[in-house]
């Protein structure tokens, strides 16, 4: 079994972008480094519940002003995992640590399945993480989700 994890990202500015304005401070800048093996995350399901903490992409933030920036993940598929045809969705959380650190360990992943991930910060690099338990018997296939990162200066 393969899934692919997809992550996109989106730089809000909400009030100057609808007033159509430049900035008259820096907007944060987040480069997205995604892990190369998204596209081959162990699904098991021969028998097995198994449980799994994966390193999915390293976030690099800058342009931040003294006050930090808060991120915000969200999941597509309602926060799982999923094949075409909906059969047997993996629910996944997410989490994110400084960048280098140690894999974090269950107790991290606190935001149900499916809700947003908000993470106040002024760090410059971001780990993120998901956490998922496959089925014992997980319908074979390709399964599919995405994360969409919104990164705002909290100045």
């Amino acid at each position: 079994m393969a899934m692919r994890l997809a992550i996109k990202q989106n730089l809000l500015s909400l009030l100057l972008l609808l007033a159509g304005m430049q900035p008259a401070f820096a907007q944060p800048l987040i480069t997205v480094s995604v892990n190369n093996n998204n596209s081959n995350l162990n699904l098991a399901g021969e028998g097995n519940n198994l449980e799994y903490i994966v390193k999915v992409a390293t976030l690099a933030i800058a342009e931040f002003g003294v006050n930090g920036f808060t991120l915000t993940i969200s999941s597509g598929s309602s926060g799982n995992l999923a094949k075409a045809d909906g059969k047997t969705p993996i629910p996944f959380q997410v989490t994110a640590v400084p960048g280098g650190s140690p894999p974090p360990g269950v107790a991290a992943f606190s935001t149900p399945s499916g809700n947003n991930y908000t993470l106040p910060s002024n760090l410059a690099s971001l780990d993120l993480y998901i956490k998922y338990t496959s089925a014992a018997l997980q319908d074979p296939g390709n399964y599919n989700s995405s994360l969409n990162l919104d990164v705002v200066d909290n100045e």
